[in-house]
């Protein structure tokens, strides 16, 4: 199943050049849901997809009541 991003839609200009919170360039942007310092809408995509594939493993990952 796909998730579409839009990540362009949630960054906002920051006054203050601080490193991405993805790549580490200089990042003009902040991303609103994570309130991480952002380049681009490509790193916020990505940060969007490494936080929805951190979720999806937790919600899915096997129990073992056993242990």
């Amino acid at each position: 199943m796909s998730h579409p991003h839009h990540a362009e839609n949630l960054l906002i200009p920051i006054t203050k050049v601080e490193p991405c919170a993805y790549c580490g360039k200089e990042a003009h942007y902040v991303e609103i849901s994570f309130e991480t310092p952002i380049c681009s809408p490509e790193c916020a995509k990505q940060i969007w997809k490494e936080y929805v594939d951190t979720q999806l493993s937790r919600k899915f990952k096997p129990v073992h009541p056993d242990k």
